[in-house]
């Protein structure tokens, strides 16, 4: 079983939101009172659609801790 984790670069995260609302495994969690989204451990399947989606290259997804996808 591959296990996928989420990493979130603050410095480049606005907290717009958008990777909570395109994460279908709603590994995401955010609300109005959090600055910046949090991972829910063991349900991100690397799908990769909330870092397609963020505009900021904001979250770096990676399994098993072996970096998958980096925007640099």
């Amino acid at each position: 079983m591959i296990k996928w984790h989420w990493q979130l670069l603050v410095e480049n995260c606005t907290g717009c939101g958008i990777c909570r609302d395109v994460c279908n495994e709603n590994a995401i969690k955010m609300s109005r009172k959090m600055a910046y989204p949090q991972p829910i451990i063991g349900k991100c399947e690397g799908c990769m659609d909330c870092v397609n989606e963020c505009p900021f290259e904001a979250i770096k997804v990676t399994n098993n801790a072996k970096l998958v996808f980096e925007d640099t």
